[in-house]
């Protein structure tokens, strides 16, 4: 009924266990309706002795190092239930009744996506942060959310494998564009149902910034993508936050200047074929896409001067320059 498919590359036993552990003291659910999946990606498997010690069954799938996503990908190309959660190794779930609270709602036909509440625990300059993800990121991350399986399937909705940064947001992006809202609903807990926690040593938050800053500008060239050629105001705002993404990314200090100027080059003539559209989104609309992809982008404390006509104005200049060239 449900598959959970946990993705591990070489972190030690002792980083996942309190996952596994976690799982087991789930109550109130038939462990029979429930596979796990350990996806091994570079085939450093886990000790068989300790799944073996589980009172559920584990199995392990090993694929060739290629990423998050191309384990991701394998699971889902493995799973046999009618629905499917992905768990990164050092995640876990918040409560013991997590499991209970999710799969009530997997008889329904009704749903591509459920979602659920989630806290998270970060690391902010070097501290211990204990917080709620907000609403209004709840699509940004894989985690916490349940997929109808033959749907993914069926609308050929898989995770990027040339993106090891925001992979699941673009996932998420793309499924969004292909179902219509009414199928994405909410799993009701009055308690975060997933915790979802950044290690001071993990792949996102190891400094790998220039990295991370290309797959984000990929990830959104790939979700306006899905949107391309409609009047829709997802395509008005995701050109839109593709721009406001690259201004703060090249007008901060966490990438370097050669990354910064490969992105400009990439950008510019995709900006340019698209910039009637950029900023046909309310004015409220205009301070979320500010906030949000401030908030990402730049270091807390860090001043980018970015009224919203010094960005349309930088903008336009990058579309004239490209023009002019071509």
């Amino acid at each position: 009924m449900l598959d959970i498919v946990i993705t591990h590359y070489t972190e030690p036993w002792e980083i996942g266990e309190k996952l596994f552990r976690m799982i087991g003291l789930q109550r109130c659910v038939d462990f029979s309706r429930i596979h796990v999946t350990v996806v091994n990606d570079g085939g450093c498997r886990l000790p068989e002795d300790k799944l073996a010690a589980l009172n559920y069954e584990v199995v392990q799938l090993n694929i060739q190092h290629a990423g998050v996503s191309a384990a991701r990908n394998a699971g889902l190309d493995h799973a046999a239930g009618r629905w499917i959660m992905f768990c990164d190794f050092d995640d876990n779930f918040a409560s013991i009744y997590s499991l209970l609270e999710i799969m009530r709602l997997l008889e329904t036909d009704a749903y591509d996506m459920l979602w659920c509440k989630i806290i998270a625990e970060d690391y902010i300059d070097g501290k211990e942060m204990l917080y709620y993800v907000p609403d209004k990121q709840r699509f940004v991350f894989c985690h916490g959310k349940v997929y109808r399986t033959a749907f993914l399937r069926e609308a050929g909705i898989r995770f990027d494998e040339q993106l090891n940064f925001n992979e699941d947001s673009c996932f998420n992006a793309v499924l969004i564009a292909k179902t219509p809202h009414q199928r994405i609903g909410e799993i009701q807990s009055p308690v975060p149902l997933y915790a979802w926690i950044r290690r001071e040593q993990s792949v996102t938050n190891s400094g790998r910034e220039d990295e991370a800053a290309y797959g984000q500008v990929r990830r959104n060239r790939i979700v306006t993508a899905q949107y391309e050629g409609r009047q829709d105001d997802r395509y008005t705002g995701m050109v839109t936050r593709s721009a406001y993404d690259v201004f703060y990314m090249v007008h901060g200090k966490r990438i370097s200047s050669r990354m910064k100027r490969k992105i400009l080059d990439e950008f510019a003539p995709w900006l340019a074929e698209r910039f009637d559209a950029y900023g046909r989104v309310t004015p409220e609309i205009l301070d979320e896409i500010r906030a949000v992809s401030k908030n990402e982008l730049l270091d807390p404390g860090e001043n980018v001067q970015d009224e919203h006509e010094r960005v349309r104005g930088w903008a336009a200049r990058l579309a004239e320059i490209y023009n002019k060239r071509g």
